[in-house]
């Protein structure tokens, strides 16, 4: 059986992949979420850590890290404090891990965030040395086979671009100059490079798309798939109408706050009128709520797949959710 549990990190991404069949059991991590996540009226949100916590999970075989905003990595370094991690994925790792830059004077506010990041994510990557974690850097599509039938394709979206940016990155590290103009890039880029997974499993094809504008991808051959975790968190630069024509997914999960953010259009009606203009069926990992959709709350939505194919939905008691969820169609 696999269970993927879409995790209440509030705004941010953080999804739980468990596949058990017999003897076998393998645990993958997707992001991580913020490193801290507050309490809301009417929301279960919570940390990862925590999460895995109430799980009693203290050991996960790979995390995967799909790009270095602080919603996708941040919660990295508290867990590693608790979590053992056998091995890490991600798009770029630190030539000098433990290292940190020196912000230029003057950089603006986009730059002055990738410094910050990317010193918290040397940090991470020192720690998980240490704990003598195996650590993989995504250069080009490959895949993890852990048993069982389940595949996991880790997608780059442009290998060449993320090589442009991994040089950047090296560059800053090393303490050599760097073209403010490549370094504004190399921030942006952050979103649209994110990696993809593609699990196939029982038949089923699921899709965790980071923060990969929907633009990025809708030209790829691709099929029509059981489960989507929508792209950055269902803002309007998440779907486009040939993307969500082509992979029709019968579940959507969009990971977000309760809080509808008007500044960002996130969750946006235009994203979920896309879908459901498919007959997806769509989940919120938090307590959003705004006609016809109803607050789901809840620690994580979580799904099962069993060995024949058979999907099973969130529901409040399976999830460790309260009875006042209202599920729709």
């Amino acid at each position: 059986m696999l269970k993927l549990h879409f995790i209440d990190v509030a705004d941010g991404d953080s999804i739980l992949i468990e596949l058990t069949e017999g003897p076998l059991s393998f645990r993958m991590l997707v992001d991580t979420g913020h490193r801290h996540v507050a309490p809301a009226a009417g929301s279960r949100r919570l940390t990862a850590l925590a999460y895995l916590h109430q799980l009693g999970i203290h050991r996960l075989d790979a995390v995967v890290i799909t790009h270095l905003h602080q919603d996708h990595f941040g919660g990295l370094l508290p867990l590693l404090e608790q979590i053992r991690v056998d091995a890490l994925y991600t798009g770029y790792l630190p030539v000098h891990p433990g290292s940190q830059i020196i912000c230029p004077s003057g950089a603006d506010k986009t730059v002055r965030g990738l410094i910050g990041c990317l010193n918290d994510w040397s940090r991470a990557a020192a720690s998980l040395l240490a704990a003598g974690s195996r650590l993989h850097t995504i250069t080009e599509n490959c895949t993890l086979a852990p048993g069982s039938g389940l595949r996991a394709e880790l997608i780059l979206p442009n290998p060449p671009l993320s090589s442009l940016q991994r040089r950047c990155w090296d560059a800053l590290q090393e303490g050599r100059p760097v073209d403010a103009q490549a370094l504004y890039w190399s921030s942006k880029s952050r979103n649209p490079g994110s990696v993809r997974i593609a699990l196939a499993y029982a038949g089923r094809r699921i899709h965790l798309s980071g923060d990969c504008y929907g633009a990025v991808w809708d030209q790829e051959a691709l099929l029509p798939c059981d489960i989507l975790k929508v792209p950055h968190h269902g803002d309007g630069k998440a779907m486009t109408g040939l993307l969500a024509q082509k992979l029709r997914p019968v579940h959507a999960v969009i990971s977000c706050a309760a809080e509808y953010d008007s500044r960002k259009d996130r969750p946006s009606l235009r994203t979920m009128e896309l879908l459901a203009a498919q007959g997806t069926r769509i989940w919120f990992t938090d307590g959003f709520s705004s006609q016809p959709y109803t607050a789901q709350r809840w620690p994580a939505a979580v799904f099962t797949i069993e060995s024949d194919g058979t999907i099973g939905t969130p529901c409040a008691e399976k999830s460790g959710g309260n009875h006042d969820y209202n599920g729709f169609i």
